[in-house]
């Protein structure tokens, strides 16, 4: 019947999804079912959701594995518990002094403008310290209002692997955060220390290490709020939201990972997609096969993969083993990325053949993108 509707309901399973339906109009629904049950998240209402859902449910995108957890409470921290919303994770523990803190001041500036439809979560790595007991500690004491989980340290160790994150305490932990969307896929990875600026409590400021505070000072990795706040609004789309730009292209010399130096003056004339990529960052593993077959059916346009911070021996044994045979720029300092506007990977550039940058494009390319972006290119 006309009218609106929060929940899917198939036999026993109920999942909460926003429908409307209006007269004269189809609004095409889509479930994942696993032996004749709901699978959790997987319900996609209205044309923008399904296409998301075929693209998702296809494989196109990395999904989270399976994980369970405990919150600081004992309660359950699992896929099940966060199926149906976006989810922010950060890599912390609570002996870390350096970088911890500043995710967890991040964390108290995104609590203030974030919907309920999105959960924050502090997971930490050094499960030896972190019990429910000390995390509800942490809680109270910096007042924090979301959550923060552990487990055992084989949990933990599964929990953080799609993303390269060691366990770890003290100040040696790799920093991460991730953008989880409602239906389980990982979209986004950022790296490094948030800027935060001023807002952040003095119980914080006061637990920094020297270093913290020097991160504190310098603007950490030029990423903070506002560059997280802007990816939860384009992950509730169908995909990415390309970010107009404009302005001439950076220009670089970077090393190759076959020998060499390769500036862009030397790709001068083409079009180009410049992808800035980890080989520790999922999404970026699930688009480069994409890139290099639909770029590479592009005479007229160059594919320039830049590997963001890691050695040439670790971007070489990436390409090798996914099976990409393309070259590798490496921005050992990452540099040439801030200079391009890069905060979190994937992040791919597109560069019309005057050298003016067409777009910039946050996250995972779906394929569809992808193919009107080389067609915006190639008509130039």
């Amino acid at each position: 019947p006309v009218g609106g509707y929060d929940h899917i309901r198939l036999r026993g399973d109920v999942e909460r999804v926003s429908v409307t339906v209006k007269a004269g109009q189809v609004e095409p629904l889509l479930l994942g079912i696993e032996a004749g049950n709901l699978i959790p998240g997987a319900v996609y209402a209205g044309n923008d959701e399904v296409n998301l859902g075929l693209g998702e449910l296809a494989g196109k995108f990395v999904a989270m594995p399976g994980f369970d957890l405990v919150d600081q409470s004992s309660r359950a921290f699992d896929s099940s518990s966060t199926a149906g919303k976006d989810v922010v994770i950060a890599a912390f523990h609570t002996t870390c002094h350096e970088t911890c803190p500043l995710y967890t001041a991040l964390f108290f500036q995104l609590a203030k403008k974030i919907p309920a439809s999105v959960t924050l979560a502090e997971v930490t790595t050094d499960p030896d310290v972190d019990t429910p007991a000390v995390l509800l500690d942490y809680r109270n004491r910096t007042g924090a209002t979301w959550e923060f989980a552990t487990g055992t340290r084989d949990q933990l160790a599964s929990f953080w692997k799609p993303f390269g994150v060691e366990l770890a305490s003290g100040d040696t932990h790799t920093s991460t955060l991730a953008l989880i969307d409602r239906h389980g896929y990982i979209r986004l990875v950022y790296r490094g220390a948030p800027k935060v600026g001023g807002d952040i409590p003095p119980a914080l400021v006061s637990s920094l290490s020297a270093q913290g505070l020097r991160q504190l000072a310098s603007g950490g990795d030029g990423w903070g709020a506002p560059d997280v706040l802007q990816a939860l609004l384009t992950i509730a789309g169908p995909e990415q939201s390309p970010q107009p730009a404009g302005g001439k292209a950076p220009s670089f010399a970077l090393a190759s990972t076959e020998g060499g130096t390769v500036s862009l003056a030397s790709l001068a004339g083409k079009p180009l997609v410049i992808n800035f990529w980890r080989s520790d960052c999922p999404p970026c593993r699930a688009e480069m096969p994409l890139l290099q077959q639909r770029v590479g059916a592009q005479p007229n346009v160059q594919l320039v993969l830049i590997n963001w911070g890691e050695s040439g021996e670790v971007a070489r044994s990436f390409l090798s083993r996914v099976g990409i045979q393309q070259r590798s720029l490496l921005d050992s300092d990452l540099a040439v990325g801030r200079a391009y506007g890069v905060a979190a990977l994937p992040t791919t550039i597109f560069v019309r053949s005057d050298g003016t940058i067409d777009r910039r494009q946050i996250g995972q390319l779906d394929e569809r993108v992808l193919t009107a972006e080389l067609s915006n290119l190639v008509s130039q």
